[in-house]
């Protein structure tokens, strides 16, 4: 809820165009950390990878501490929303936008104390007459792995909280449209689905930052004086001129002209199924092992390789020698989809039974041919109320609606979750074995 309620706060004071949102809050992102930009191919939607140097070591000026002044984002900082079943119940301050839940549960959302939000920002003057027109190491520059099209960036600002910030949550029982979306953001935001919960996230957690891009030219470092526009911000890239009307339509032609490209998966041999799905599964135990699985199978299918130093994305590629490369061109589709999920939904989707699998895969079907999947009467246990993987089912039965809720909350456009989420279920309903 926190993280969700300040998203609200920057995207309400305008800044939400110059911040990323930081979604590990255990990561502690610095001034001048080191951040790579990269845009993935099927969908253009850039993932933020903090590296683990700053601009500082880069240039071997391992002392160097920049300037930067501070100011008070938001001062006493609290939020609570309350509902019931007797009526709506928003909360928050105005400044937040009142969000607002609808009747059908018990839930309590709350911050035990007021916090203050405050924003540090490089002085990036200081920044550029220290290192601009600098030599670039190339040996440095090497181990950054840069793709042609990823950029380089560094931090120039950061959003944290000043004092530490204890949530509780509770519920229940859900009901309602919103609360699904509720319990969908627990997985999403949180990765917990509990019923009720109580943790408390560390004074000057960075939950936000912004980015001054580096530029190379002439073996020579610049440093960018246009404004770092943060192009993930919600619907920014996605969503047509009309607007909410063709969020369903966008998914719905999405997955049909996607879909084709999956085919070949279908095609796996039935004897080497079980060992590609243990080498998967060994993947996705590492969300940057899966990044590097999405890197090497798009230089697969630009004809040639490198063998990657992870020994799990190594051992999946050895399957693949033999594949055929539209076989390869669908696993590349099938890890690109699944690397855009939030963390900790392919793991979880990877555990799905046979079963589960195919019962999603047909509510992925009904979204693709009717722009509107509809839940069927007789549901495995897994996808009824309170199972482990209704929240996959409800977001693939997700209406307009819903999903403009979910964008309200999410760094990244509802309907492009919705699509990967049904290329991934597609994809691994294909590949399980049939016996």
């Amino acid at each position: 809820m926190f993280l969700a309620e300040t998203k609200s706060v920057i995207d309400n004071l305008g800044a939400k165009k110059h911040l990323i949102s930081n979604h590990d809050m255990s990561n502690k992102v610095e001034l001048l950390t080191l951040v790579k930009v990269r845009e993935g191919s099927f969908w253009q939607l850039p993932k933020y990878k903090a590296m683990l140097c700053s601009l500082p070591e880069f240039l071997d000026e391992k002392e160097f501490q920049p300037e930067f002044e501070e100011e008070v984002l938001v001062k006493d900082f609290m939020t609570s929303m309350e509902t019931s079943r007797s009526g709506n119940a928003g909360g928050g301050d105005n400044l937040v936008g009142g969000a607002k839940i609808s009747a059908g549960a018990d839930t309590v959302d709350a911050m035990t104390a007021p916090v203050c939000l405050k924003k540090k920002k490089a002085n990036l003057k200081n920044i550029r007459s220290k290192f601009s027109r600098r030599t670039i190491n190339k040996d440095m520059l090497k181990q950054l792995r840069l793709k042609e099209t990823d950029k380089l960036a560094f931090v120039n600002q950061t959003v944290y909280n000043t004092g530490p910030v204890k949530l509780i949550r509770k519920s229940n029982k859900e009901g309602s449209i919103s609360a699904s979306c509720q319990k969908m953001l627990n997985l999403l935001v949180k990765g917990s689905a509990k019923e009720e919960t109580s943790f408390t996230v560390p004074e000057e957690s960075t939950f936000a930052y912004g980015l001054t891009e580096i530029l190379f030219q002439d073996e020579k470092l610049e440093i960018s004086y246009e404004p770092w526009t943060n192009k993930q911000s919600p619907l920014a890239m996605f969503i047509h001129d009309s607007g909410d009307s063709e969020i369903l339509q966008q998914v719905q032609e999405g997955i049909q002209m996607k879909e084709a490209l999956l085919q070949p998966l279908a095609d796996l041999p039935e004897s080497s199924r079980p060992d590609v799905l243990k080498a998967l599964r060994a993947v996705l135990e590492d969300r940057d092992d899966l990044t590097l699985l999405e890197e090497t199978l798009e230089q697969c299918s630009k004809g040639s390789y490198n063998r990657p130093q992870s020994s799990a994305v190594a051992s999946f590629m050895d399957l693949l020698d033999a594949a055929s490369s539209a076989m390869k061109d669908a696993f590349y589709l099938l890890v690109s989809s699944m690397d855009t999920l939030p963390d900790g939904m392919p793991p979880r989707l990877m555990s799905c039974s046979p079963e589960t699998l195919s019962v999603l895969s047909q509510l992925v079907d009904g979204l693709k041919q009717d722009g509107q999947a509809q839940l069927p009467e007789s549901l495995p246990a897994p996808l009824q109320e309170d199972g482990d993987f209704r929240w996959a089912a409800d977001l693939l039965c997700s209406t307009k609606e819903m999903l403009a809720e979910l964008n309200q909350s999410l760094d990244k456009p509802s309907e492009v979750l919705l699509e990967v989420l049904g290329l991934t279920v597609q994809g691994l309903n294909m590949m399980q074995p049939r016996d």
